[in-house]
């Protein structure tokens, strides 16, 4: 008499079980992690944006031996009066209000102190101030951006709530 093997195809449903759990475990720790990684970078990315607007607005400044404004701007070509805006920004000569420089935004509200940032030309020490950029993460809260009087570009660990009662989310 013969005996059949009968092997078992699929899985049982223990192991279906075990296995939802191990994913479930993954998905609760992994994911939040990753969209923290996210909301990281993306605030790194736009921190590293502005920084490289005001050491621009420092070395235009210096080069043309003229004080400059940075504003918000709507069109690209003009100051606005917001000051928020959805990150574009406008470099111009204060006096003349020409265009020197325009950066566009990434969608991230930017918050300015009085609707402009003024960089004198060097050795001048009147420049300074500080911008938010207004990421509205739910991980990671938003950091300000300080212009010292001497032209240095930083980033600051300190919360800044005037400006952040400013952004709009």
């Amino acid at each position: 008499m013969k005996i059949k093997n009968t092997q078992q195809l699929g899985f049982n449903l223990l192991e279906v079980l075990l296995a939802l759990l191990v994913v479930s475990f993954l998905m609760g720790f992994a994911v939040p992690s990753y969209q923290h990684l996210l909301e990281k970078q993306s605030q790194t990315a736009e921190l590293a944006r502005l920084q490289a607007v005001l050491n621009h607005a420092r070395l235009m400044a210096n080069l043309k031996n003229e004080t400059l404004k940075i504003c918000n701007t709507k069109d690209s070509k003009t100051c606005s009066s917001s000051r928020v805006s959805l990150g574009d920004l406008l470099i111009v000569v204060d006096k003349t209000q020409e265009p020197v420089h325009f950066s566009p935004g990434t969608g991230y509200p930017i918050v300015l102190p009085n609707h402009s940032l003024r960089i004198h030309p060097l050795p001048t020490q009147q420049s300074g101030g500080t911008l938010l950029a207004c990421t509205g993460f739910s991980k990671i809260r938003s950091k300000p951006i300080v212009l010292s009087p001497t032209g240095r570009v930083r980033v600051s660990d300190k919360d800044d709530t005037d400006l952040a009662d400013k952004c709009p989310n």
